[in-house]
């Protein structure tokens, strides 16, 4: 099993051999083992990144070109690949190294010593129930014990309870793993007390000849028809005495040789824990009908639970990652909406001033870079506007400029924008301005009643809080109405 937790590690290792001499690009910058991993996921995108679909590729680099004004769009597709698959990688390591700990771990066992040796816990610290698998010289498991350890000459401390629900609780107790008392097939648990209450318990039985004092059946001499017995319970706490009487039907049982000797065993442990009440350390038998037993504990065993969380987590967080990224881009979209009109009415102001397009786009722009400066929040429709700016001193003409802001705006408002000053390029400002103070007005408009959408989603998300809070006061006010009376 443990070779299963090593086969990611060993994986990744050789691509790491394959992959250290690889260089990454200029922009990351993390040094140590984040580099190393960072090469690894470079490795990895580098040899699967053609089979990935063109409209993932296209939906992914309109997010990140949108997000980041930036003309390097394959490398920061790159960038973005390999610190997402870095991630996974992380996470599918640290599942495997965690599993594999468990597994060794859980090897050791809790509290069988040398093979046959179970210490109990000293007085007041409690019982504890041991799992422990029995074998024997050839290997071949014999059976499964759920040894129950009590602590060394214990005194029992339990709640006052009423008679009348102690019996029902021991009912269930007794009856182990029988149905009811009318067919009674397996050993039943006579109890010498039940957990949470103060009782004592002894047991008085009428027929010894069938059944042990311990409730263990003596199943060869139970005839095929079945037999009657009765079985008094003797409760006994603070001076008084309670009894009850269960009456029982006992059935035969057929056992395979396997089941029989691993009931006699099963009889020999608990001799052995009933010699040994007043000792340290209980040793268990290694012999039994002439066949050498090999004791070890059961061990459950959760490392594989663990790698597969670990997996499912990797690929959690390589979808993750996408939606991060798609979140982004959505609030990208709400705050351009947000500044839209304010965009435009500056448009409106300064064209009515006099100035011309170009000569807009340019004042915008700078103004805008000194605000980011001197530690101003980032506006994404600025950054557009700044990025057209750029284009016009670069050469391009206005006409493609415009059409490109309301390209990558990509809101319907922007693509509006920008069909009215390509088409009101060669008509002058006038009726360029003219357009923009119906914009302007139109913008406004759009943005109340957004707001208003707003306020009522909000609305609707605070029902459910509201809702929860009047039931938390109804409750509140309740109870003591309740005990008062």
């Amino acid at each position: 099993m443990i070779v299963l937790y090593l086969i990611p590690p060993v994986v990744i290792f050789v691509l790491w051999i394959k992959a250290k001499e690889m260089e990454l690009p200029e922009k990351i910058t993390e040094d140590g083992i984040s580099r190393e991993f960072l090469k690894v996921a470079l490795f990895i995108y580098t040899k699967f990144s053609k089979k990935k679909s063109p409209l993932e590729k296209g939906r992914i680099r309109g997010y990140l070109a949108a997000l980041n004004n930036r003309k390097d769009i394959e490398q920061m597709e790159t960038e973005y690949y390999i610190r997402k698959i870095s991630v996974v990688l992380v996470v599918i390591l640290a599942g495997c190294f965690l599993a594999a700990a468990m597994f060794v771990s859980n090897r050791n066992s809790k509290y069988l010593e040398d093979g046959k040796v179970l210490y109990r816990k000293n007085y007041g610290e409690g019982e504890f129930e041991a799992g422990l698998l029995a074998k024997d010289e050839a290997g071949e498991e014999i059976g499964e014990y759920d040894f129950l350890v009590n602590e060394r000459l214990y005194t029992a401390e339990e709640a006052n309870e009423l008679f009348e629900e102690a019996c029902k609780v021991a009912e269930q107790l007794v009856l182990k793993d029988n149905p009811t008392f009318d067919e009674i097939r397996d050993d039943i648990n006579l109890i010498d007390k039940i957990p949470g209450y103060p009782f004592r318990i002894s047991w008085k039985l009428d027929n010894f000849e069938l059944m042990h004092q311990d409730g263990t059946l003596i199943k060869d001499k139970i005839p095929k028809e079945g037999a009657i017995v009765s079985v008094t319970a003797i409760f006994k706490y603070n001076g008084q005495t309670w009894s009850r009487e269960y009456v029982m039907r006992l059935l035969p049982k057929v056992l395979s040789p396997k089941e029989l000797f691993s009931q006699n065993l099963g009889k020999l442990l608990t001799e052995t824990d009933g010699k040994s009440t007043y000792d340290e350390k209980i040793i268990l038998p290694v012999e039994c009908e002439g066949k050498t037993v090999v004791w070890s504990e059961k061990i459950e065993d959760n490392s594989i639970l663990i790698l597969l969380l670990a997996l499912i987590g990797a690929c959690l967080c390589y979808v993750v990652k996408d939606r991060e990224l798609k979140s982004e881009m959505e609030k990208r979209n709400m705050q351009m909406l947000a500044d839209y009109p304010q965009l435009v009415s500056q448009l409106t102001l300064y064209l009515g001033a006099g100035m011309t397009m170009r000569n807009i786009f340019e004042k915008l722009s700078k103004n805008y870079v000194k605000e980011r400066e001197t530690g101003g929040e980032k506006h994404f429709a600025y950054e557009e506007l700044v990025r057209a700016h750029r284009e016009l001193v670069s050469g391009i003409s206005e006409n493609d400029v415009y059409e490109r802001f309301g390209i990558r705006c990509t809101s319907q408002q922007y693509s509006r924008l920008s069909t009215l000053l390509s088409q009101n390029l060669r008509k002058g400002n006038g009726e360029l301005l003219k357009a923009l103070n119906e914009e302007s007005k139109h913008a406004f408009n759009e943005r109340m009643d957004n707001v208003r959408k707003l306020g009522e989603e909000a609305g609707t998300k605070l029902l459910l809080p509201m809702i929860m809070m009047l039931l938390v006061v109804m409750v509140i006010i309740m109870i003591p109405a309740y005990m008062a009376f």
